[in-house]
């Protein structure tokens, strides 16, 4: 690969993040929506049902459905179980933990990727880029109000999600020579659609007409994320892209102030400004 074509993969895969983490916000600011009204577990199991129909014609367009039958089961249970690890993970603190608060919490995910490349993956980790996502992530500490963080069950909840999810974006690397990105996409959702429906058994709630719509938004955002994520792994090393997770905190920090009326803290643009420069040190790095 020349010196050209590797430096545009590397802008693929960090757009196609950039990509994900607007979907991922669309993703959290419905669910923060749904999360006061329905159960943790409904909210995964409409969410993976109205998705999984949309991935599946995805699939058959781009590779046909016989590509299914060849992705390797055991490495798409494993990565199903961490893709419910980390929705219904994230989605219980969310009713707990402020959305912005619950995002910097996760953004321990990033880093965690850059810690797991090297024994999972075999990826060499540049100082340059390490000291990029350690500035991101000191900007992320940077934001965080140590007082917000007083219920120890939500807390270790998000942080169990950014860990399923640091390791299920390891296995999109470890994958994406051997797996179509649709392919990898689908299986994301059955093991989280059989969990959700068994605990939402004799507790659903009929949503109504507003709440369908945002069951439909975490559904086609959770499409476009795990798509994106994917691509942005198959693009470039994980070391790379991984600090672009941070750049949610601009769309989280904007959809706050839209919808309600929230302005973040001279903290959050500080700390949000490392986190920026952080991602764009890792890049160079």
């Amino acid at each position: 690969m020349t010196a050209e074509n590797q430096q545009n993969n590397v802008t693929l895969g960090a757009l196609c993040m950039c990509a994900a983490m607007i979907a991922g916000t669309s993703i959290d600011i419905s669910v923060k929506a749904l999360a006061p009204t329905y159960s943790t577990a409904q909210i995964v199991f409409l969410r993976s049902a109205i998705a999984l129909p949309l991935v599946l014609a995805l699939v058959w367009h781009r590779v046909g459905l016989s590509a299914l039958s060849t992705a390797g089961w055991g490495w798409q249970l494993w990565r199903g179980l961490l893709t419910a690890g980390a929705s219904f993970g994230f989605f219980y603190g969310l009713i707990y933990i402020p959305l912005v608060t619950a995002l910097m919490l996760a953004y321990v995910g990033p880093v965690l990727i850059v810690l797991l490349a090297r024994p999972l993956l075999g990826e060499h980790i540049s100082p340059g880029r390490l000291v990029g996502v350690m500035l991101g992530f000191a900007g992320v500490v940077f934001v965080i109000s140590p007082g917000s963080l007083t219920i120890e069950p939500a807390i270790w909840s998000i942080l169990g999600s950014a860990l399923c999810w640091a390791l299920l974006s390891i296995s999109n690397r470890q994958l994406a020579t051997k797996v179509s990105t649709p392919v990898l996409t689908f299986y994301t959702y059955p093991v989280s659609l059989v969990i959700a429906a068994v605990w939402t058994w004799g507790a659903w709630i009929t949503p109504a007409p507003m709440d369908w719509l945002l069951f439909s938004v975490t559904a086609l955002g959770s499409a476009l994320a795990h798509g994106f994520a994917a691509l942005a792994y198959r693009y470039a090393a994980a070391g790379v892209v991984a600090p672009f997770e941070y750049t949610a905190l601009i769309w989280i920090s904007l959809a706050g102030f839209l919808f309600w009326g929230e302005v973040p803290a001279w903290t959050v643009w500080v700390g949000g400004s490392a986190v920026i420069l952080g991602g764009i040190v890792a890049l160079r790095g």
